[in-house]
């Protein structure tokens, strides 16, 4: 073999490279246009509203017929209690939004079913997002029990590099003594399949790991001039929302008591 020869054959390895790397990418992409074009139009599903136990910072937003006074937003303060003017202060720490609308009606002499409540901005707890993410690791509001595809959907979804089938939930079981536990979810299976069975709902605190494709990967020790390349076969590039993380507060539906309301629906900036 000349010694020409045996340096030209090095221009091979790019191109056994991508095609060694083939069969994933259209999967993956199935994925994400499923994930959010199967988005709720609101952001936080029927019965996550109801499940929700408001703590302080939590700031609570009330309507009751005949009392402007009281209606309006409420922040749940340090000793757990909300302002109700010369009713006094009212204990709302650990409880749910129906609840609190029914002793809201129960202290002003108000038909329950007409005192609504909602949580106007969620702070007092959280989950923790790591790895392929739109907006990458962060904290984000908890809003009740949502699934891991509903908070997915929240967030904005996954990253061109995330792998759909490579997602753990970690939970540490803070302050409650018990053994952290770590669940895999397939969210291929979940938004292409229909399978829910790994579709866990998520509790307070839990931490959130979607892992990186096979080519994201490879990507991240190729040499810049390769970098591009490969970027345009595989179209790995970062989409503009990926970018964008900086989102409104929070905010959830209505909830009266002693049943939940058909009230609206809102997100950080979106209608």
């Amino acid at each position: 073999m000349k010694p020409g020869e045996a340096r030209s054959s090095w221009g091979f390895l790019p191109a056994l490279l991508l095609a060694a790397l083939a069969g994933c990418a259209t999967d993956r992409a199935r994925v994400e246009k499923s994930l959010m074009a199967e988005r709720s139009p609101s952001a936080v599903s029927a019965g996550v509203s109801e499940q929700y136990l408001v703590g302080c910072p939590d700031v609570i937003e009330l309507q009751v017929p005949n009392r402007p006074e009281l209606s309006g937003n409420h922040a749940v303060e340090p000793d757990g209690r909300i302002a109700l003017g010369e009713y006094g202060r009212l204990r709302v720490e650990g409880q749910p939004l129906m609840e609190i609308a029914r002793q809201v009606a129960a202290e002003t002499g108000t038909d329950p079913e007409q005192v609504k409540a909602r949580v106007a901005e969620f702070r007092s707890q959280y989950v923790l997002l790591f790895g392929q993410v739109i907006g990458w690791q962060r904290t984000v509001a908890y809003q009740g029990q949502e699934t891991v595809l509903e908070l997915l959907q929240r967030v904005g979804g996954i990253t061109k590099g995330a792998e759909p089938e490579d997602i753990h939930v970690v939970r540490a079981h803070i302050g409650d003594s018990q053994r952290p536990e770590v669940f895999r979810v397939d969210l291929k299976a979940i938004v292409v399949n229909h399978d829910e069975k790994t579709n866990i709902r998520v509790l307070p605190y839990d931490q959130i790991y979607v892992g990186a494709t096979r080519q994201y990967r490879v990507e991240k020790v190729l040499p810049p001039w390769l970098r591009r390349v490969y970027q345009a076969v595989w179209d790995t590039h970062p989409a503009p929302r990926e970018a964008a993380t900086a989102r409104a507060p929070l905010r959830s539906r209505w909830v009266a008591g002693p049943r939940v309301g058909m009230a609206r629906e809102e997100t950080g900036g979106e209608e």
